[in-house]
């Protein structure tokens, strides 16, 4: 199934790692990290008009792609969950980032 997540931007649920609240995590360290290692690899899609409130991870092919967008977690994560037989209840919120893209 798919998940749009704005912009007439959809991505398979199959291939999300992870949503993340990105004011949540906005001054930390490791987040800083991701961004800049995403960013260095052209591995980021910002979708967000005005300021990013998530982060969604995906893996596809090997390759680590992280989406920002103004949607909030919460719906991006109950859009991804609703996927009826599909469904990832309460696998998607949350999760670490390793260090390594």
């Amino acid at each position: 199934m798919f998940v749009h997540i704005g912009n007439n931007i959809v991505l398979d649920d199959k291939n999300i790692i992870g949503i993340y609240n990105i004011e949540s995590m906005r001054d930390t360290e490791e987040y800083k990290n991701l961004i800049e290692s995403l960013k260095r690899t052209n591995n980021l899609v910002s979708q967000a008009e005005g300021e990013a409130r998530s982060l969604i991870m995906t893996k596809d092919n090997d390759k680590i792609l992280g989406y920002e967008t103004s949607i909030s977690t919460m719906a991006i994560a109950k859009r991804a969950e609703g996927q009826g037989q599909h469904s990832k209840k309460g696998s998607l919120l949350g999760g670490f980032y390793n260090g390594k893209i």
